[in-house]
C-alpha cells in the first residue's frame, strides 16, 4: 500500500505542486503513520531532483532529437571586444570565430569528423579514424597535428581569450611572425593534412602511463595544396607518472614556402621545432607550461609560457594568470613578455564570459611600445 501511495505522490509532485503544499502533504502522511519520516524525506529529495532535471529537459530533448552516437551536430562561437591603448583604433568589437561541426561513428572501430569556420570561411577538419584498441589509433585527413599541449585545445576550451604569443607564432596560428600564415594567409589553428598514429600504453591503477602521437603531414596548413616534394614530421610523447601530472615533449621537422625579407620570390625554408611540455590537473586547480625552440629559414626563435588557473566555484568561476615570453630572433634578442590576468564565468556548460587583461613589455629590438590590452569575450556553444 505504501508503495502505491508513494507512486501516486511522485506523479503528483512531478506535476508541479508548490513546495509548501508538498511539505504539508508529506507531514500529514507521516503524522497518520502512512509513511515514515525517512520515507517522506526520500520522496522530498526525489521531487527536488526531478524538478531540477525538468528545467533542462527542453534543451536535452532538442539535443537528443538531432544527435545519436552515429551522427552528432555541434558548434561554438566567440564574440570579442578588444581595447588597446597603442592601436590606432582603440576599441574593436566583432565576431571572432564561428565553428560548426559534425562527427560520429560508423561502428565501434571507425569515427569521423568535419569542422568548418564561418567568420573567415574555411574547412578546418575532415578526417576518419580507425581504432584497433586504446593502444593504437590511425587517423587520416585534415586535423590538429600533435604539436604542443596548448595547440590541442580549441578556442572553446582555451583558458584565455587568445592563444599564447609563443603558440600563435610557432605552431601555425595567426601570429604576425608565423611563417605558415605567410605561406597560405590563413589562421590554420594548428591543423594540417596528414596521417597520424596515436594511443595510450601501460595501464596503471587509475590512468595510463604513456600517451603518444606521431604523424606525417603536408606542412602547408588547412586546405592548401603541396608546395614542395617533402613531407613534414610531427610527434609528441607524454608520460603520466601520477594521475593528473603529464610531462613530455616532441618535435616538428619540416619546411615552409614563403619569401623572406631579403627575397623577391617565395622559396622553401626550414621550419623545425623542438618543445617540452608539462601540465597538472586537480579538481579545482590547473597549471601548464611549455618551452619551444624554432628554426625558420636559419632564424633562431624561442618561446616559453606558464599558466595557472583556480576554480573559485567548481565548474562555474575561475581566475587565472599567465606569463608568456617570446623571442622572434635570438641573434638580436627581439623579445616580448606578455603578462595576463583573467576571469572565466560559465553560465551554462561550454558557455561563458571571459575577461582578460594583458600587459606587453617589448624589448628595444622589437621596436614597439609597451601596451595594455583588455579582452572581453562571450562564448556560446551547443
Amino acid at each position: 500500500m505504501k508503495k502505491i501511495i508513494a507512486f501516486i505522490l511522485l506523479v503528483v509532485l512531478h506535476g508541479g505542486i508548490a513546495a509548501q503544499n508538498t511539505d504539508d502533504l508529506l507531514k500529514k502522511l507521516v503524522e497518520k503513520n502512512v509513511l515514515t519520516q525517512s520515507e517522506a524525506d526520500e520522496l522530498k529529495k526525489t521531487s527536488v531532483k526531478e524538478a531540477k532535471t525538468t528545467t533542462t529537459q527542453p534543451v536535452e530533448k532538442v539535443r537528443n532529437f538531432f544527435n545519436s552516437p552515429y551522427l552528432q551536430f555541434g558548434g561554438n562561437g566567440q564574440l570579442m571586444y578588444r581595447y588597446s591603448d597603442v592601436d590606432k583604433v582603440h576599441n574593436d568589437f566583432k565576431a571572432k570565430n564561428l565553428f560548426l561541426s559534425v562527427n560520429g561513428k560508423l561502428n565501434e572501430s571507425f569515427r569521423y569528423g568535419f569542422l568548418v569556420e564561418l567568420v573567415n570561411p574555411s574547412v578546418q577538419e575532415f578526417w576518419g579514424e580507425w581504432t584497433a584498441s586504446k593502444m593504437f589509433n590511425l587517423k587520416v585527413g585534415q586535423f590538429k597535428s600533435p604539436f604542443t599541449m596548448e595547440s590541442q585545445l580549441v578556442p572553446a576550451t582555451l583558458e584565455t581569450a587568445s592563444y599564447s604569443r609563443t603558440i600563435s607564432n610557432l605552431v601555425g596560428y595567426a601570429g604576425e611572425d608565423d611563417v605558415l600564415k605567410k605561406q597560405n594567409n590563413k589562421n590554420n589553428f594548428g591543423r594540417d593534412a596528414g596521417i597520424m598514429a596515436s594511443g595510450e600504453l601501460i595501464s596503471m591503477s587509475d590512468h595510463n602511463l604513456i600517451q603518444y602521437s606521431a604523424g606525417v603531414f603536408q606542412g602547408t596548413g588547412v586546405t592548401t595544396g603541396e608546395t614542395n616534394n617533402g613531407k613534414d614530421f610531427a610527434g609528441m610523447l607524454l608520460l603520466q607518472p601520477v594521475k593528473g601530472l603529464r610531462i613530455g615533449g616532441g618535435a616538428y621537422l619540416g619546411q615552409a614556402t614563403y619569401a623572406k625579407a631579403n627575397e623577391t620570390a617565395a622559396s622553401d625554408h626550414v621550419r623545425d621545432r623542438w618543445y617540452l611540455s608539462a601540465d597538472y590537473k586537480s579538481d579545482r586547480f590547473y597549471a601548464r607550461s611549455e618551452w619551444i625552440r624554432g628554426n625558420d629559414g636559419g632564424v633562431d626563435k624561442e618561446g616559453v609560457y606558464g599558466l595557472g588557473m583556480f576554480y573559485l566555484i567548481p565548474k562555474k568561476l575561475n581566475v587565472l594568470g599567465k606569463v608568456d615570453y617570446y623571442n622572434r630572433n635570438k641573434d638580436i634578442n627581439s623579445e616580448v613578455v606578455d603578462y595576463t590576468a583573467g576571469v572565466n564565468y560559465y553560465f551554462y556548460p561550454m558557455c561563458r564570459v571571459q575577461l582578460n587583461y594583458t600587459y606587453s613589455d617589448y624589448s628595444n629590438k622589437w621596436n614597439a611600445p609597451t601596451s595594455n590590452t583588455v579582452f572581453a569575450q562571450l562564448q556560446i556553444a551547443f
